[in-house]
């Protein structure tokens, strides 16, 4: 258990710097080329927050424990709503400052949605099909390439700007930590998982969810604390999207039989059906701050974080 608990501490701690720095030289890259805040949020930023989820599938992957990392998947995606947006709009509110959207993103709350009942379906049906994984897949790059070709050119102005030199290198150096930051929560979970007999489910839902959703939590209260609540916006939109039609995409590319193993749709519904009630929430506050500039509400901040200690009751 000492040495479960030592792993997990020390991906933790390493997915937080890595991710951090990541999303750092990722946001570099893509500022040289002129994207717009929007679409650096919800790729760049959003590919960097999703990365840990990503590594850490590929690696309860290779074991054929495809029940983890749906628990991983939904998990993520409901901490993200309801742990990440629910703490930066209980820092905003508390702070009694107004938010406001831009017009531009009434579209992608579409998208959000569209992507939530897409991934909804394909974990009713089969999230272990090949596919599957080539809908899910075909659909992400579908959905980049609007962001792509909507997005507008503007400066982005923050702390990375003047950091120039080497960015290549840093890059690929904090991708190679955040690689075995994933393996290290994953060999932990793995050891927690076998001590203690619990299911694949509730350990992807919480020990991989909470450990791969912190760089999410980190990147919204350092962006909110900034005034810079568009592009929190877009991280989120971008992460969820990106954890359901990317990360959910890659158990079915190995073709494991294995994979399915202990999987049971029915035992996941209620939380699939907690995942789009705040998606819809979410979605509907967001609209409602594209429209007019609104006080941050304390209320739905406490509505976020209790919704994941309440399915925290039904993964269990």
């Amino acid at each position: 258990m000492i040495i479960a608990t030592l792993a997990i501490a020390a991906g933790i701690a390493l997915i937080w710097v890595s991710a951090e720095k990541l999303e750092k030289y990722s946001v570099l890259t893509a500022k040289k080329f002129g994207f717009s805040s929007f679409f650096i949020g919800s790729t760049v930023i959003a590919f960097g927050t999703s990365a840990p989820e990503m590594l850490t599938t590929f690696f309860v992957s290779l074991e054929s424990k495809g029940s983890m990392v749906i628990g991983n998947v939904i998990g993520s995606n409901v901490a993200n709503l309801s742990l990440v947006f629910g703490a930066m709009l209980l820092v905003v509110a508390l702070r009694k400052l107004k938010i406001q959207q831009d017009q531009s993103i009434q579209k992608n709350l579409l998208i959000l949605l569209s992507s939530s009942v897409l991934v909804w379906v394909i974990i009713a049906i089969d999230p272990f099909n090949f596919i599957s994984s080539l809908v899910l897949l075909i659909s992400l790059v579908l959905v980049i390439m609007f962001w792509y070709k909507n997005g507008t050119s503007e400066d982005i102005q923050d702390e990375v700007a003047t950091d120039t030199n080497k960015v290549s290198l840093k890059l690929f150096t904090s991708l190679v930590f955040l690689v075995f930051a994933a393996w290290l929560i994953t060999y932990g979970a793995n050891l927690i998982l076998n001590k203690f007999s619990l299911g694949q489910l509730f350990i992807g839902y919480t020990v991989l969810a909470i450990g791969t959703s912190l760089p999410e939590i980190a990147a919204s209260v350092s962006l909110a604390l900034k005034g810079r609540y568009e592009t929190v916006s877009g991280t989120l939109i971008g992460s969820n999207i990106f954890n359901g039609l990317c990360v959910l995409a890659i158990p079915g590319l190995f073709r494991d039989n294995e994979m399915s193993s202990g999987w049971s749709y029915s035992e996941w519904s209620p939380l699939l059906l907690i995942l789009f009630f705040i998606t819809f929430i979410f979605a509907a506050y967001i609209f409602a701050l594209s429209k007019k500039e609104r006080k941050a509400s304390l209320f739905l901040s406490f509505i976020f974080l209790s919704s994941y200690f309440i399915s925290l009751y039904f993964a269990y």
